[in-house]
């Protein structure tokens, strides 16, 4: 009895209550954390009645706080709460709306600390602890003194803070009843995640999510993983995204909410709160949110996608993945099933080249039979050749295999009949997203893959878009069979236009059913995204750096709403200003009228959007500089690569998309500053140079 009760004082020892007799019902809590080989703090806001029903249990929300902030509080509400005392804060401060929240409903919240521990300490302080000095989650600048970490990872992290809440107060341990909310870099830290766990949470949203480009990974290793490509890891989660109509990241939301919305997700949502900054505006309603989605089950899918930001061992549901390659990447995993998976690896996304030189090992759960022999047909994306081979499950049921580089789908199949044929579309070269010029007619190419055993017979793909604008006239492909371990080249499938345009913001998809003998087998989705006419740039309207800089250059400030003459530079090669074979190129692009007032025939960075189409010219790396400085810097720029056996007398034509950006101070609807943007298209041909 004595060494129980000792058990029970070192068990809690840890916890700090604060004032739990004026009705708040928040405790301070510390335990040692493996992933950062120290104590961290969380806050959990307990239910009123949470001491006096002892049998009780409750679903848990775990918030991730913003810049600046620390578990106690986000810096943002000192700011709103002093400046903006009509705006709708029901009391002050921000932390009373969580203890309100769970005071009228059966619910845990925890608040997280996102602080980076090797950080110098903070500028200011309050409640006693630094902050205010550096970003959080150590994501954005990583460390460049040996003495630092550089590369905590937190979402082990949030492993290790689920299993300890879980163990000390009477929640709900499963994953229908976990979900996770944050607000500006920890609405992106949430998203993140809740990709990387999905076997813990059942939901995820965020309050105007940052807009920086966040690296993952092991020292020296870290890969950029963009919000933007983050819904790839969210198939199967219910995810909603809260966005104030006064947020200086707006463009950003909107920006998440089209290519999310055009993903395919399980479930997703968007609101809009009346607010006239960037802030966790409405947090009642993203709470209701969680609560309706704890009452369904939201499984996972039968099939599931993942993105795995350049750490070279990891597992989800179950598996377990090995890599080893010599430079960051992304593994991206879709379609995951008992029956099939595509693996491949790229050094950026969405459309970076696929790793060649790596080699992955695969793990699978026990969910095989014991001791028994499978086909392996693997399809490598690089070679587009087949390879099989026999493979024997362990005596627990699991299957492990490895793969070389270049990307596979992987056909599992078993020796006895009834596995049925195994159908992908393969786009070519391996491309994801499409640009669609407005009022162009387009057709597809791509191969139809088999990696089943079985032959498979009258096949037919329908192509089908909920865009308003998306025509598509003919919307049928028709093979009559595909034996196992084979393919179809097909060229010049389906047709479609966008008939008119809407704006560059403007992003779709098409879905593809693929059928065999009349039953769907599988589907296949593909992002599209509208451009208008592309205008043709002259020669004075194109700089070329290839390791050279260049002074008083025409450059618009979004923020003031003027012109610098800046210096630029970058780029490798002779600096002569002159495209030639072997160097690496940024190119400017002159834009007669952007999207700010006062934004008239000025230079902006380009991404090059057709690359994948040109034997001559690739894209092996992005130049995020200007990204990373800020949420909200503007334009990551394509690093353009001259192939040595390009021809002499060989004429490129570069497709170029250039944004443009304006803090619109006056908008009605804010006393903030809003983000507006815009894409502009631009051709331009290599040979006038």
């Amino acid at each position: 009895m004595l060494c129980r009760y000792l058990y029970l004082i070192l068990a809690f020892a840890f916890i700090s209550c604060n004032d739990r007799g004026n009705g708040n019902t928040y405790q301070d809590v510390s335990f040692y954390s493996n992933s950062f080989k120290s104590e961290r703090w969380y806050r959990i806001y307990l239910p009123k009645d949470y001491d006096r029903e002892a049998d009780k249990k409750y679903p848990v929300v775990y918030y991730f706080h913003g810049f600046g902030g620390r578990y106690k509080w986000d810096t943002y509400d000192i700011e709103e709460d002093v400046n903006y005392p009509e705006n709708g804060r029901k009391s002050p401060p921000f932390v009373m709306e969580w203890q309100e929240y769970v005071n009228e409903n059966d619910l845990i919240i925890v608040t997280w600390d996102g602080y980076e521990p090797n950080l110098h300490e903070g500028k200011k302080e309050r409640e006693g602890i630094k902050y205010g000095n550096a970003l959080p989650y150590d994501y954005v600048n990583a460390h460049e003194k040996e003495d630092h970490h550089w590369g905590w990872n937190f979402s082990q992290h949030f492993r290790e803070l689920v299993r300890h809440v879980d163990e000390h107060f009477r929640t709900v341990p499963d994953r229908s009843h976990r979900g996770i909310t944050g607000l500006s870099m920890g609405g992106l830290t949430a998203y993140y995640i809740a990709g990387q766990n999905k076997d813990l949470v059942n939901s995820v949203s965020a309050f105007d999510p940052a807009d920086n480009y966040p690296k993952y990974g092991h020292k020296g290793q870290q890969a950029v993983f963009p919000i933007l490509e983050m819904y790839r890891s969210l198939k199967g989660l219910a995810v909603r995204l809260t966005m104030t109509d006064g947020d200086w990241l707006k463009y950003n939301n909107l920006a998440i909410s089209q290519i999310y919305g055009a993903a395919g997700l399980s479930h997703f949502e968007t609101y809009l709160a009346h607010y006239p900054n960037h802030w966790a505006a409405d947090i009642d309603k993203q709470l209701d949110f969680h609560m309706k989605e704890f009452g369904n089950s939201n499984a996972l899918p039968d099939s599931w996608n993942h993105v795995n930001p350049s750490f070279s061992s990891f597992e989800t549901l179950g598996y377990s993945f090995g890599i080893l390659r010599s430079k960051p990447a992304l593994t991206i995993l879709e379609n995951v099933s008992q029956k099939q998976m595509k693996i491949l690896a790229r050094d950026f996304i969405p459309d970076g080249p696929l790793v060649r030189n790596e080699k992955i090992s695969v793990l699978t759960p026990a969910a095989y039979s014991p001791d028994s022999v499978y086909s392996l047909i693997a399809y490598n994306l690089s070679e587009g050749q087949f390879a099989s081979k026999h493979i024997r499950a362990t005596a627990e049921g699991r299957l492990f295999f490895e793969l070389d580089g270049g990307g596979h789908l992987v056909g599992i199949n078993g020796q006895g009949p009834g596995n049925g044929p195994k159908l992908n579309m393969v786009f070519n070269h391996n491309r994801e997203n499409f640009y669609f010029e407005s009022g162009v007619p387009y057709s597809l190419g791509f191969r139809l893959v088999n990696i089943g055993k079985e032959e498979a017979r009258d096949i037919e793909i329908t192509a089908s878009s909920s865009h308003p604008f998306l025509n598509i006239t003919n919307n049928k492909v028709k093979v009559s069979r595909i034996r196992g371990g084979e393919y179809a080249a097909l060229k010049d499938q389906f047709r479609f236009s966008f008939k008119q345009y809407d704006d560059s913001a403007s992003v779709g998809s098409i879905l593809f059913e693929i059928k065999v003998n009349g039953a769907i087998v599988d589907t296949a989705r593909i992002m599209t995204f509208q451009t208008p006419e592309s205008f043709r740039a002259g020669k004075d309207d194109i700089i070329i750096l290839d390791g050279r800089s260049l002074d008083n250059v025409p450059v618009y400030r979004q923020g003031p709403n003027v012109i610098e003459m800046q210096s630029i530079a970058g780029g490798e090669g002779n600096g002569n200003g002159v495209p030639e074979r072997g160097e690496k190129c940024l190119i400017y692009v002159r834009l007669p009228k952007g999207i700010g007032p006062n934004d008239i025939d000025t230079f902006h960075r380009t991404y090059l959007i057709n690359h994948q189409d040109d034997p001559y010219i690739s894209v092996e790396a992005l130049d995020y500089k200007w990204k990373s400085r800020q949420a909200g810097a503007t334009s990551v720029a394509s690093m353009i690569s001259l192939s040595q056996n390009m021809p002499d007398n060989y004429e490129p034509d570069l497709w170029l998309r250039v944004e443009s950006l304006y803090n619109d101070a006056g908008d009605p609807t804010s006393n903030a500053t809003i983000y507006v943007y815009r894409y502009d298209y631009v051709r331009a041909g290599l040979k006038q140079f």
